[in-house]
């Protein structure tokens, strides 16, 4: 298990502040939770200093007909001592904005791609929405030729293809926001797979890439990341605070990909929409089953934390 370093503050005044859907204080620390999707005010009514932050962006949504699964949203932090910790984000009394980022929001047939999620914010800080599923290659027909996982925070899974003379489709590239190792984003989605039987590739994770589908095995979404910004045990994400896992695959006689850890949905291969992605976390939905009248599962919206010292 990840261990969390408390952060060393130097000079500034205390802080007081206000905003987000829920206020916490634990040992040493004021916690503002923002959880509703669209746009809020991070408030700093007095004092100065460094904040630390977890900004996870909405999940890209899974595709339908053995689709791939969606992508997670984009993960930034600058928790004191997290591997992904980026720079020290100071404040002044003033209004910081914050934008929770929703999930992709699954479109019906015929418009079978996965669609991305929404970017979250903090001030100057973006993380980026998850890459949609890609949806299945397609022999000639009204259908069209399938799509690749969508690019995003975390890159959407590939699809299958419906015979063997239409393509597979790969997995979207992730980390969208372009940060080195190891402050990127996000990963890759995993490629689609047919050999009679059909396996979308599972979307990435903030913390790992999503497996490409096999003969047997739809792709496995990326494992999320943990972060415990709100305390240890903590009372958001899943688990013990992970967030922003990747959707797994949907197949066609294949077993389902499973989404990762961190609210990536799982994939199916029964004649059931794929699942959604766990609402504030970022991760990604599922891929659905073939035919493609079933869905893919939508995306996590995702979430915005800022703590700072009491």
């Amino acid at each position: 298990m990840m261990q969390q370093i408390l952060l060393g503050y130097g000079g500034g005044t205390p802080i007081a502040a206000s905003g987000g859907d829920q206020e916490l204080t634990i040992t040493g620390y004021k916690v503002h939770i923002f959880t509703t999707p669209g746009p809020a005010t991070f408030q700093v009514d007095s004092g100065s200093g460094d904040v630390e932050y977890l900004v996870v962006a909405g999940g890209g949504s899974g595709a339908a007909q053995y689709g791939g699964g969606g992508g997670a949203g984009g993960l930034r932090t600058n928790l004191s001592g997290h591997p992904k910790a980026g720079n020290p984000f100071p404040v002044t009394p003033g209004p910081y904005a914050v934008t929770v980022g929703a999930g992709g929001q699954y479109s019906t047939p015929p418009a079978m791609p996965g669609v991305n999620g929404a970017n979250s914010v903090f001030g100057s800080i973006t993380a980026t929405g998850g890459g949609g599923g890609g949806a299945p290659g397609q022999e000639p027909n009204p259908w069209g030729s399938g799509t690749n996982g969508g690019p995003g925070g975390s890159g959407g899974g590939g699809a299958g293809r419906t015979g063997p003379n239409a393509p597979n489709m790969t997995g979207g590239s992730g980390n969208a926001g372009g940060f080195p190792a190891p402050t990127r984003e996000g990963f890759d989605g995993g490629d689609g797979f047919f050999d009679g039987n059909r396996a979308g590739g599972g979307g990435g994770g903030a913390g790992a890439a999503g497996q490409n589908g096999g003969p047997n095995d739809a792709g496995n979404g990326g494992a999320g990341v943990q972060v415990l910004i709100a305390g240890n045990p903590s009372p958001i994400g899943t688990g013990n605070g992970y967030f922003a896992g990747g959707g797994g695959g949907g197949g066609y006689n294949v077993n389902a990909g499973s989404g990762g850890s961190g609210g990536g949905g799982n994939g199916r291969s029964s004649p059931t929409a794929g699942v959604p992605g766990t609402a504030n976390t970022g991760g990604g939905g599922g891929g659905g089953f073939h035919p493609g009248a079933t869905t893919g599962g939508n995306g996590g919206p995702g979430i915005v934390v800022v703590r700072y010292p009491t």
